[in-house]
């Protein structure tokens, strides 16, 4: 266990010094290996790029390239609308429209950081002019961007799979019923806590309605994209990746359709997919090479030897599992954090007989919770750009979203069948 106590001094040192998580993490497993002279500093870089090298992992840049071409073709602006016309009257008008927007684009972005851009950016404008509080308005809309991670595709459960061996569609399914969970929590909590008054507000605005019929129709290909992209890899017609690469040209001819996306905006969307892929890649790379260190170092060995001397009871070992995946989340990218992690403790919960698709889905829920804790939640400081709010105000509105999203956890951690059903009925596992 020295080596880890090194490889984390070094990491956390340098993370307090203002380097950044990429660089850390890299510099940290340089330390590690040259020192014990596993390796030497020139072939380090060599395993990071093997860690990037996976063809799964090109679902990762479909996806984002996917939702920012359907957010670039309006839909973003037609799901708000659909949702508005469908929970906008109940109290708590355009709390519950954020939640139950964001939970529509979920299925498009894979992102819980895009979920929390793409709606944030239209719906807290209307909020904050329905006299809804600025902090209480960008904590809506950060909370209800875990779903985005959530329901199906997810980037983090794409990069779990892979890792793992596990079948990414089989985790997509898996994400289907704590998604919605999520959805109905959140606006459960949105209803009891607002006043009547809130509704009255927030549906008065009818100038910008249109008819119910045709809002539908234009939010039905939208609504349509996760269910071609499930049911295509349930029937075989396509994988994961092959499914995103199909979310792209969907989304494309969508955004044709509509007249809304035109082709001058082409090389600005591919320059930001591009741009956000080579931020995540970066950080698959250089987590990927930690996983490797551990692995060499016999690390997830020794702690599965230790929690399996020490601990008998499956309950008490999901619950030290997710605290030690909340606080992990709160300081990394929970990309990095999956990545880094599931080496450690894919073994411990083996050796428990825990399913791994189950801990999948529950392990990328605790860190996308990170997203909204500081001090590296990004949907928090997102959101929180949006509304022109500070953090500090942020933290406070937030909690109860937050404790909502606990009890999540706690409800799939008595209940795994919640995860597994969908899976289980769909693959016969």
């Amino acid at each position: 266990m020295t080596a880890l106590a090194i490889l984390a001094g070094v990491f956390f040192l340098l993370l307090l010094l203002g380097v950044p998580i990429v660089f850390a993490l890299i510099a940290a497993c340089i330390v590690l290996l040259t020192s014990d002279g596993l390796m030497s500093a020139q072939l380090v870089m060599q395993r990071v790029y093997a860690g990037i090298d996976s063809f799964p992992l090109l679902a990762i840049p479909f996806f984002l390239l996917a939702g920012k071409l359907m957010e670039a073709g309006g839909i973003t602006r037609r799901l708000i609308d659909f949702a508005f016309h469908l929970v906008g009257w109940i109290r708590g008008g355009l709390a519950h429209v954020a939640v139950l927007a964001a939970t529509m684009f979920a299925g498009v972005s894979g992102s819980s950081v895009a979920d929390t851009a793409a709606i944030g950016s239209t719906i807290i404008p209307r909020m904050k002019e329905r006299n809804y509080p600025p902090e209480y308005s960008a904590s809506v809309v950060a909370a209800s961007g875990v779903i985005g991670s959530t329901i199906p595709p997810s980037i983090p459960l794409v990069l779990y799979g892979v890792i793992s061996g596990v079948s990414i569609g089989g985790l997509f399914m898996g994400g289907i019923v704590p998604g919605l969970l999520m959805c109905l929590g959140l606006m459960g909590y949105i209803y009891l806590s607002s006043k009547p008054s809130v509704s009255e507000d927030a549906i008065s605005d009818t100038d910008e309605q249109v008819a119910f019929r045709s809002v539908l129709l234009q939010s039905l290909p939208a609504l349509f994209l996760p269910g071609l992209i499930v049911g295509g890899i349930r029937t075989g017609a396509f994988s994961a990746t092959e499914a995103a690469a199909v979310a792209v040209a969907y989304a494309f001819l969508i955004g044709i359709a509509y007249r809304e996306l035109k082709l001058a905006q082409i090389p600005d969307i591919l320059y930001r997919t591009a741009r956000d892929t080579t931020l995540v890649m970066a950080i698959v790379g250089a987590a990927s090479l930690v996983g490797y260190v551990l692995t060499i170092e016999q690390i997830p060995t020794a702690i599965a030897t230790w929690f399996t001397q020490n601990i008998t009871s499956v309950l008490v070992l999901l619950l030290l599992i997710n605290l030690l995946l909340l606080i992990a989340g709160c300081f990394l990218d929970g990309g990095s954090a999956i990545i880094v992690f599931t080496p450690v403790l894919l073994p411990v919960i083996k050796a428990f007989g825990i399913d791994p698709l189950f801990f999948g889905v529950l392990m990328s829920i605790n860190l996308m919770i990170g997203t909204i804790t500081p001090p590296v939640g990004l949907s928090l400081y997102v959101a929180g750009g949006i509304a022109n709010v500070k953090i500090g105000k942020m933290m406070v509105a937030i909690l109860p979203f937050l404790c909502v999203h606990l009890a999540l956890l706690c409800v799939l951690m008595l209940f795994p069948q919640l995860v597994t059903a969908i899976p289980s009925l769909v693959y016969g596992r």
